[in-house]
């Protein structure tokens, strides 16, 4: 394997999504209207719709819209309408698109479809200026800044910020829970906090024997659940970018309904072990992966991480909602020393651009 490379353009954006934190958390009030409209409206369902990076983003979405509004969220079914040309939405639905640049004809063919029914829109986007953002009645800007590593991080945690802050606010104006927010103010510090133990973490990591078998790792699993699936799916993807580790992500449920099958002594696997109220799900995948040999990674908080596997050990915080962003930008900055020790160049991948357009 290479020896790790200097400073990432990677490496910089994930430093950078601190600030964005913090200037999207000051800047909430335009993103409680979006929440303020999207309660008002009382959708009977709430239809959500990314691809790769901000479909993730827009599974957060989904989980934290509906413990917000206490309606059905779902992923839209794309295809069903770029493919076959089969419309749906109506005045008691909305949909919220996500697409870091805006570009994405299929996003806004949603939008455009859902906004000729009657749904409400919403886009959110790091380009104000961008097709998806005009075409959808209301608009979040991301206000990220350029971003220019091929693997999105910045992006994806302003993504995960703002839906924080548009569910906070929708579950305020329904009447539903939302004590959970009242740590939105203090998260670019929890992150800043989680930032800094994850490159103690890398700075210690190079001979660690989990590190060495994600180093020399063809294949590999990342493990969530609840708020912590989309963190999953999106270290897989992210580690499948990077580093060329064909890396699967799953909830820990859907681990045991098969995939565990494939657990060896020659796939690790990263367990995120942040929220107390999956704590029994997550500790029994450990479990299972210990049993079939997988080397195991844990990222999460002390009193949830188990075992004596190796563990990058998180600053104590809230559990729920809030431990998306703030395992994301732990798991990412994992992420990127991985790519560097395998000797790849994480900002520009093989075969991968910067905007995907696809319909």
């Amino acid at each position: 394997m290479g020896e790790r490379l200097d400073e990432t353009i990677m490496r910089a954006e994930i430093a950078e999504s601190i600030s964005v934190t913090a200037r999207l958390v000051a800047d909430r009030r335009r993103f409680e209207e979006i929440g303020e409209a999207l309660a008002a409206r009382r959708p009977a369902v709430v239809v959500v719709a990314g691809r790769g990076t901000s479909d993730h983003a827009a599974i957060y979405a989904r989980y934290l819209l509906e413990h917000s509004l206490g309606v059905p969220v779902a992923l839209a079914a794309a295809s069903l309408l770029t493919q076959y040309g089969i419309e749906s939405g109506s005045p008691q639905s909305a949909l919220l698109a996500f697409s870091q640049s805006g570009a994405g004809p299929d996003m806004i063919a949603l939008v455009e479809s859902a906004r000729r029914r009657g749904a409400l829109t919403v886009a959110l986007t790091n380009d104000a200026t961008s097709d998806l953002a005009t075409t959808a009645e209301l608009a979040a800007h991301l206000d990220a800044g350029t971003e220019r590593a091929v693997a999105a991080t910045k992006s994806f945690l302003a993504e995960l910020v703002s839906v924080a802050l548009i569910s906070a606010a929708a579950a305020r104006a329904v009447g539903r829970d939302e004590s959970w927010s009242r740590e939105i103010a203090s998260l670019s510090d929890r992150m800043a906090g989680a930032h800094a133990a994850a490159n103690s973490w890398v700075a210690d990591a190079k001979d660690r024997p989990i590190v060495s078998a994600l180093r020399a790792a063809n294949r590999a699993f990342v493990v969530g659940r609840g708020f912590e699936y989309p963190n999953a799916l999106e270290l897989a993807l992210k580690l499948r970018e990077t580093t060329r580790v064909f890396a699967d992500g799953y909830s820990a449920a859907d681990l045991l309904h098969g995939p565990i099958a494939s657990a060896s002594a020659d796939v690790p696997a990263i367990l995120l072990s942040t929220d107390v109220s999956t704590r029994a799900s997550i500790e029994t995948a450990r479990e299972r992966l210990r049993s079939a040999g997988s080397p195991i990674l844990q990222i999460g908080t002390a009193s949830l991480v188990a075992g004596d596997e190796d563990a990058l050990i998180l600053p104590d915080g809230p559990s729920g909602p809030l431990c998306t962003p703030v395992t994301a930008i732990a798991g990412l900055t994992a992420v990127e020393s991985i790519a560097t020790q395998r000797g790849m160049n994480p900002d520009a991948p093989e075969g991968l651009a910067k905007i995907t357009k696809t319909l």
